[in-house]
């Protein structure tokens, strides 16, 4: 019998996070692929009843179900009997657990169906071994084919992965009905959603990060009662993810749905998640203005001058906005608006008129990002109780209780207690920082074996001013000002352009003392951060930290050069 003991992960996981990472990589899935994680169900027979349960159900509305057995960390199988990494023996295999939950399913949905149906629908299972690179033979007669075991290398490509257990599985499947499909929906519980990362692709280690917690899923059912509704939630407590599950359910019930935000490169994000989603239109608000104005065949034009262009941005376009939208047929049947809080009172009225008759309205925002309120008071849109987002799904602990620290407000609760402790750095001046900043980069790239596209690069002011003279420290990198997504090339912007979006790592340079006397500035840049936060800052800058506060094991690391 072959010796599997060689198959191993670098780290053993919980099997929450090892769910967690796959459910991740299942969010690359287009419609109409439907994802249902942990899965419970209660089966009455002849002989009593029963409980199954699956780690994750993918469906297929023309291929079938797959009913997937996930198994964290490494595996050893010796004489035919499986092994926990620990060494403890497997009660059975993760193929008959993964049968075994596939047959219950079966039987489940018959009771609903009719024998006769599921008789021709396709249903099967597999295991998924997200931590593992399987290069051993197949685990005995358990798997008829390589297809039907996913590793780690699935995750990059879980669709082809799919399609081709499914290929195997069955040559020719039949089509679900729409009743089919309902019924199976409503067996699976048709609150579990897929809250997901607004990331494109992170580490598994951060994949626990991206798991819904109750107080996301009582939002997405609260947001199927009422028609207007705002959401109120601190730096990574999962608004973004809320607001582009909303929009697909909204266009999944066949209305028109805008989607808008603020800032120019969240809008792009966005527009990557759901390009393929006709009914849903994502633009940044000026965007928005500008092809409103220019269908209600009016002139859009930005004045020349600093103050003109703000004051443009501001209040003219938003009146513009107003003055094209009262010329055209009414346009969505449904408004979301995310970084609510970087949105003018003036602007509401204007969104306003691009809504149908009984249009439903819905506003992420967090009161502390209002970074583009230059000192004013936001005002909502229109007056409710706003329902609060309290845990926080993006940052460490570590990371989040600093970032709270910086901005002076309210920390959340948060989703992972461990992790890297924030690094702090402060130097004489920008020419020891540029050399801190190269040092740094090449410890994460080449020690710590990190890739350009896993870092980001903010500060309070553009790279480009002649006093950042900090960036002669980026000097041997190839660097973009594109935020949303670069796997070659290293991203550095402001802080103000990285708004509601997130990096395994973030280094926040530049920091001066001007730049410290606008905390909201140093809370949104360090909640941007995942998993590690370095901050390069004057040693004339004195942060509002108080390390008595942080827990003794994630202290941040602070040192003066």
């Amino acid at each position: 019998m072959p010796d599997y003991s060689n198959i191993t992960s670098p780290a053993l996981f919980a099997g929450e996070r090892a769910e967690s990472c796959v459910l991740t990589a299942l969010a690359q899935l287009p419609l109409p692929w439907q994802i249902y994680p942990t899965i419970e169900w209660r089966l009455l027979t002849q002989r009593g009843e029963s409980i199954g349960e699956a780690d994750m159900v993918v469906f297929h509305p023309h291929l079938g179900i797959v009913v997937l057995e996930i198994k964290a960390g490494s595996v050893t199988i010796r004489d035919g009997q499986w092994y926990y990494a620990s060494g403890q023996i497997m009660k059975q295999s993760p193929f008959s657990q993964a049968r075994r939950n596939r047959y219950a399913l079966s039987e489940k949905l018959a009771q609903r169906l009719g024998a006769n149906a599921m008789a021709s629908l396709t249903i099967t299972h597999g295991v998924w071994f997200p931590e593992v690179s399987w290069h051993a033979p197949l685990p005995g007669a358990e798997a008829p084919s390589r297809a039907f075991l996913l590793d780690r290398q699935a995750l990059a490509q879980p669709e082809v992965a799919l399609k081709r257990l499914f290929r195997e599985a069955v040559a020719e499947p039949v089509a679900w009905s729409r009743r089919q499909q309902q019924q199976l929906k409503d067996l699976l519980a048709p609150d579990c959603q897929q809250l997901v990362p607004l990331a494109h692709t992170v580490e598994c280690s951060s994949a626990a990060l991206y798991q819904a917690t109750k107080a996301q899923l009582a939002v997405l059912r609260v947001l199927r009662r009422q028609s207007r509704l705002l959401i109120e939630g601190g730096a990574g407590t999962g608004k973004t993810l809320l607001a582009v599950t909303l929009a697909k359910e909204h266009a999944a019930q066949g209305k028109t749905v805008l989607l808008t935000c603020y800032n120019r490169h969240l809008a792009l994000y966005l527009q990557q998640l759901l390009v393929d989603i006709p009914a849903i239109q994502v633009n940044h608000f000026h965007e928005l203005v500008r092809l409103v104005v220019e269908q209600a065949g009016f002139i859009y034009q930005v004045p020349e001058g600093e103050a003109a262009k703000s004051h443009f941005f501001r209040e003219e376009a938003a009146e513009l906005l107003l003055t094209a939208a009262e010329s055209l047929p009414p346009m969505y049947d449904t408004l979301i608006i995310d970084e609510a809080a970087d949105f003018d009172i003036a602007w509401w009225i204007a969104l306003e008129a691009l809504g149908r008759p009984g249009y439903a309205w819905y506003c992420f925002y967090d009161r502390q990002q209002g970074i583009y309120q230059d000192g004013h008071p936001w005002e909502p849109p229109f007056n409710a109780e706003p329902y609060r987002l309290d845990t926080n799904l993006r940052n460490t602990r570590a990371i989040g209780e600093l970032a709270a620290q910086l901005g002076q407000v309210r920390s959340s609760d948060y989703r992972v207690d461990e992790g890297v402790a924030p690094i702090i750095d402060y130097y004489a001046d920008f020419a020891a920082m540029a050399v801190g900043l190269r040092q740094r980069l090449q410890q994460l790239l080449h020690k710590e074996q990190l890739n350009l596209g896993q870092i980001v690069i903010l500060s309070p002011y553009r790279h480009t001013n002649p006093q950042s003279t900090w960036v002669e420290g980026l000097r041997d990198y190839p660097l973009t000002t594109e935020m949303v997504t670069s796997t070659e090339q290293l991203r550095v912007g402001t802080i103000h352009g990285f708004k509601g979006l997130e990096a395994d790592v973030v280094i926040l340079v530049g920091i001066t003392k001007q730049a410290a006397q606008h905390p909201d500035w140093l809370y949104v840049g360090a909640s941007r951060a995942r998993s590690l936060l370095c901050l390069l800052a004057l040693a004339e800058v004195t942060l509002p930290i108080a390390k008595e506060n942080l827990p003794h094991d994630t202290t941040c690391r602070s040192r003066r050069g």
